[in-house]
This record gives C-alpha cells, sequence and structure tokens, in this order.
C-alpha cells in the first residue's frame, strides 16, 4: 500500500497540486518585522502586523495565503514529536514560528491547569528550535525574536493591541512568525522532519547514505506496550521505508487532510494515462474549491476511455483514518439484467414509482436512500446527499432502531457493491432482509394523519423495489419463477377463486389469499385508528394452524356486518387449508396480496373503498 501511495503522491507534486488548498489555522496570525540600525537586531514594540482566519471566510488575502504557506513549514508531526513535552501546548517546531491555542493564555480552559503556564515555557521550546540553525548571526536573530514572546506580560502587550483577540474561542490558534523568507522556513522544517519522519528512530539504518526506518503514515506502532507487538515472531518490525518514501508520505498525510481529494480516492498507479486524466480532474475541482467526487472522476474517466476503467487502488479516508484500502481490478459501471437491459423498477403497487436503474449510482441514489429509509445515503433538504458508509451513525437520527441495524449490518457490503463493482457482496437474501425488515417497520410506524396512511407511500415503494430486483441479486441460480411473475400469477388466480373457479393447492396460494382475506376483514372495522399497525397481530404468527386462530377471530369480531359473495370462498378456503411451511417464509406473498388491489370487495363495497381510499403521497 504505500509504494502505490508514494507513486501517486510522485503524481500529485507533478501537476503542482501539494500547493493547493493550503490554509491558515483558524485563528490569529500575526508577523513580527525585526529592523536593523548599526549592526544591531532588534524588534520595535509596533513592529507587527495581524489578520484573522476564521473557516466561514472566501478566499485568502495574500497575508494569509503567506501565513498559511508559512506555518506548512514550520508545524510539528504531531504532538508526540513537538518541542514543548510534556505540555504539548506549543504546535509549531520552527525558529521562525510560536503557535499555540488561545486555551493555553490567561483566561483559556487550560491554563489554570498547567504546571508550567505556556509563557514560562517559550524559552524552551526556543532552546530546541534553535538546534535547527547552523548559522551563528541567524541564532543572534531569532534570540531577538524569542525575547519578544517569552512573558506573559510580553503576549499580552502585543495582544492587547490586537481588538480581534478578544473574539478568539479557546480551540482557536494564536500564531506568531518572524518575518523571513518561506525559504529559511523550508530549509529549517526539512532539517525537523529528518529526525521525525520514522515511527521511531529505534530501527534506523543507513545504506548508501539513505535512511530506512519505519513508516509513521497511519501508523500506531509502539515498542512500549507489550500487548501490541508480535510475541512469536522471529523479527522486531515489519519492514523499512526510505527517508525519501517517508517524506512523501507525510507529504500525502498533509494533503489528504487539505480535504481537497474525492472522498473514496481512486489510486490509479499502472495505466498513466488514466492516472495523469485523474489528477487532472482532483486539480480542476481543488482550484475551482469544490472537491469533485468520486461519482464524476468515474463518469469522466470511463466516458473518455470507453468503459474501460480498472486497475487502481481505492482509499477510503475518514478523520485521520483510513477506513478501507482495496484493489478494484474492473470498474463495472452498468447494472444489466440477463437480457443485457437497464435494471427496472414496476410500478406493480400503483405509486406511479417506476424508476430505471441504468448504473451503480442510480442505484445509489434511486434505491438505497428509500430502502433504507434516507439512512445509509442521505438526501438532504438542500437537494444534495450525504453518505454514511464509514462514518459513525447516532441511531436516533435513523427511522427506527431496526433501520440503523441494517445500515451497522450491510453497508460495507453496499460500499463494494457499488464502488469496488463487488457483485457477490450484496446477495439476494441480505437484499430480502431488508426489504421485508423495512416493510414490517413501515406497517408498526404508520399513524393516520389527515385521512392518510403516513407510510403508505414508503411501504408500496418499497414493495415495488423488492418485486423488481430481488432476483438481480442472485447471481448462480436465476430461479425461472420471479417474484413479479407469480404476483401476476396469484393476482389472476384470486379474481378465479373468488368465482369458484379455483382451489387453493399450494402454499403460497395461501398466503397471498389470507393477505386478502385479513385485509378486507380490517375494512370492516369502524375505529378511529385503521392503520397498518393492525396487521402486526396477523403478520407475526409462524404457524398457520395460529394464523387461521387468528383470522378467525377478526372474522368473529366483525361477524354482524356484511359480506360479499366474493369474499366466502377465498375465506373458507384459508380456514380449510394446511401447511406445516413458516408463515414467515411466505411473507413477501401475503404482504403482496395486503397491498394488491382486493378482488374479495363487492361492486358497491368497491366504489366505497375507492371513495375513502387514502391516496398515497411522497414523504
Amino acid at each position: 500500500m504505500l509504494k502505490e501511495i508514494v507513486q501517486f503522491t510522485q503524481s500529485l507534486k507533478e501537476q503542482e497540486m501539494n500547493n493547493i488548498g493550503v490554509v491558515p489555522k483558524e485563528g490569529l496570525h500575526i508577523v513580527l518585522t525585526l529592523k536593523q540600525e548599526d549592526n544591531q537586531v532588534y524588534w520595535p514594540p509596533d513592529g507587527f502586523i495581524s489578520e484573522i482566519y476564521t473557516k466561514k471566510m472566501v478566499g485568502l488575502t495574500s497575508f494569509l495565503q503567506e501565513c498559511a504557506a508559512w506555518a506548512q513549514a514550520a508545524w510539528m508531526v504531531n504532538t508526540n514529536k513537538c518541542f514543548d513535552l510534556p505540555a504539548k501546548g506549543i504546535h509549531s517546531c520552527s525558529p521562525y514560528c510560536l503557535a499555540f491555542k488561545r486555551e493555553s493564555l490567561k483566561g483559556g480552559a487550560k491554563y489554570a491547569d498547567a504546571k508550567t503556564k505556556l509563557p514560562e515555557r517559550v524559552n524552551a521550546y526556543f532552546a530546541k528550535a534553535l538546534d535547527l540553525l547552523d548559522d551563528e548571526s541567524e541564532k543572534q536573530r531569532i534570540e531577538v525574536f524569542k525575547y519578544a514572546l517569552n512573558s506573559e506580560e510580553k503576549l499580552d502587550a502585543i495582544l492587547s493591541q490586537i481588538p480581534e483577540y478578544e473574539s478568539l474561542k479557546d480551540a482557536n490558534y494564536i500564531v506568531f512568525y518572524l518575518n523571513d523568507p518561506l525559504e529559511a522556513y523550508q530549509k529549517t522544517n526539512t532539517k525537523y522532519l529528518a529526525d521525525k519522519l520514522f515511527n521511531t528512530n529505534q530501527f534506523n539504518l543507513s545504506v548508501d547514505d539513505v535512511v530506512y526506518g519505519t513508516s509513521d503514515f497511519i501508523n500506531g506502532f509502539s515498542t512500549k506496550k507489550a500487548y501490541r507487538l508480535h510475541q512469536t515472531a522471529s523479527f522486531d518490525i515489519a519492514g523499512r521505508i526510505s527517508s525519501v518514501e517517508a517524506r512523501t508520505l507525510f507529504e500525502f498525510h498533509d494533503i489528504i487532510d487539505r480535504g481537497i481529494l474525492p472522498r473514496p480516492l481512486p489510486i490509479f498507479v499502472d495505466r498513466d494515462e488514466l492516472k495523469k486524466d485523474a489528477v487532472a480532474l482532483f486539480k480542476k475541482g481543488a482550484e475551482d474549491g469544490e472537491r469533485i467526487g468520486y461519482k464524476e472522476i468515474i463518469e469522466t474517466l470511463n466516458e473518455k476511455h470507453n468503459d474501460d476503467v480498472g486497475n487502481y487502488y481505492l482509499l477510503f479516508y475518514l478523520a485521520g483514518e483510513i477506513k478501507d484500502f482495496d484493489f478494484v481490478s474492473k470498474f463495472d459501471y452498468y447494472l444489466n439484467d440477463e437480457a443485457g437491459k437497464p435494471w427496472k423498477v414496476a410500478d406493480y403497487f400503483s405509486i406511479n414509482y417506476q424508476p430505471t436503474v441504468k448504473n451503480v449510482f442510480d442505484f445509489q441514489y434511486s434505491i438505497l436512500v428509500s430502502i433504507l429509509n434516507n439512512s445509509l445515503v442521505v438526501k438532504t433538504k438542500a437537494g444534495g446527499f450525504q453518505y454514511k458508509f464509514f462514518d459513525d451513525i447516532d441511531a436516533k437520527y435513523c427511522k427506527s432502531d431496526n433501520t440503523y441495524l441494517l445500515v451497522m449490518k450491510y453497508r460495507k457490503a453496499f460500499y463494494d457493491f457499488i464502488y469496488k463493482s463487488k457483485r457477490q457482496a450484496v446477495t439476494q437474501l441480505m437484499f430480502d432482509d431488508i426489504l421485508q425488515t423495512s416493510i414490517l417497520d413501515d406497517l408498526r410506524l404508520d399513524e393516520i394523519k389527515n385521512n392518510r396512511h403516513t407510510q403508505e407511500y414508503s411501504i408500496r415503494q418499497k414493495l415495488n423495489i423488492w418485486f423488481s430486483l430481488s432476483e438481480n441479486f442472485e447471481r448462480k441460480y436465476k430461479p425461472v419463477e420471479t417474484m413479479a411473475n407469480k404476483l401476476q400469477t396469484h393476482r389472476k388466480f384470486i379474481q378465479q377463486l373468488t368465482k369458484n373457479e379455483a382451489t387453493i393447492e399450494t402454499d403460497e396460494q395461501y398466503a397471498f389469499t389470507v393477505g386478502q382475506v385479513i385485509y378486507y376483514l380490517l375494512t370492516k372495522s369502524k375505529t378511529s385508528d385503521t392503520s397498518y399497525k393492525r396487521l402486526e397481530p396477523f403478520l407475526q404468527q409462524v404457524h398457520a394452524k395460529e394464523l387461521n386462530k387468528a383470522i378467525a377471530r377478526l372474522f368473529d369480531t366483525y361477524k354482524h356486518e356484511t359480506f360479499s359473495s366474493n369474499f366466502r370462498t377465498p375465506f373458507a378456503e384459508v380456514m380449510a387449508y394446511e401447511t406445516k411451511a413458516s408463515i414467515r417464509d411466505l411473507m413477501p406473498t401475503t404482504l403482496a396480496g395486503i397491498f394488491s388491489q382486493n378482488a374479495l370487495f363487492s361492486d358497491k363495497e368497491k366504489k366505497e373503498e375507492i371513495e375513502t381510499e387514502s391516496t398515497p403521497t411522497e414523504e
């Protein structure tokens, strides 16, 4: 992995991406200018200028651009490698810069608890920073810079002249720079990094004047924690990288932390033309101030290279951690059925919802949003999308606890399916589990508001998706009979059954008829709550015998009502049918019976049903 990232970073640097998107730390930036008279260097108390930077600012002034470049060449690798140990409050590591957070000064959250206050640690910081300089005259200049900042009174004297200081929050930085050329900063930074780029210097080796050591890139390797070490291996470390590679990985870390690269990030290493085109797209997006997405990159490359995009590594980096890194041999963009036609959702349940799913991104935006209740791929009110493939998800923002569990259980599989073209990652069994659980959840959550079912559209939309796409996830043994064509057969069968032209002979005919009978009986209720919650006692049954008892009790409740002639035969057939099959296995057919047009109504009842039927509305 490290070799591939090193190669990729070289490509970014060749196209001059290493400086794009560099911004200052959020906070106050103060530049001190030294003067020289009669061979004496001094700092006049008013010899500084300052500006504040916040993330809400659009564009950078030339002053802040210069500060950002200085800070990039003056910052620590991490707090364990700063010059302010063990306090770790000073985050710069350069003789030309002093950076810390507002919280470390008087009035800040960490000021009172610090055993040695930050201003008292400034001299110790500069003592270590001066070791990065070889020139004695330069060291004398830095002594002047230090002298301007090495006490609480001196810091107060400067900060009290800057009105913006009062508005700083504890997390904001206060950064002092010496007004010297960037090259001076970079020279000392190179010296600082030479000793800090490896995870530890304990295993460093020099071969032909090149130092090799352990990688520090996203690596928490520690010899001081025995439980993290291999106890039986005959070697101490897995491998070493050169100092050049360590520097390149450090630069990659810096670039990716700026948020200018897509997430996930395709890393092309073998095909030069693809690599060049991809990096050019990254650069254009970064220069335009908008991080170009993976979808746009893949679609552009796919079109330009005639659907021949592949042989790349896919990196998902989030909040300082690599969540996933894998090789994609071929990106399979389109979703076609056995006949080579795009996936299509048919409107089997009458809500005029029938999208065409041509490719994996149509699937992501049209299907995943619906079946996982806007909890994995989140459509925002502004019309954009957020993705939770690797984020921490709070269950309270999901539609239900079941939705949360489904997302956590299957999100990696859908990530592999969409972004890595691993079609086997999502199976029909998984798809059926999601749809069945999600629809039953919608039934449980349904309410009647403004004479409408709140979950009606969601249920019918998911049924359309389930009956249209389920078999597309069965790669090995495509069934001859699909959920869709069996649905049409069941609908014809119930028409024949109401006319005494057929009898129930299979478990699925029984399940579909059960759905029709339950729905018909529930329409006889005169209660105010006519929500689909009333279906729960029937859908929770496992054995047909118990289900029939529940239906019989429902019939007894409304036996004083008038029933249509179309109802009699289906009801009698259901009551007489016996099967040892699990009702849970027949759930899709039962739900189809409930939400299909009910054939048990008489013509008069049909008219009344149409007049009172809730109009589906999209949430």
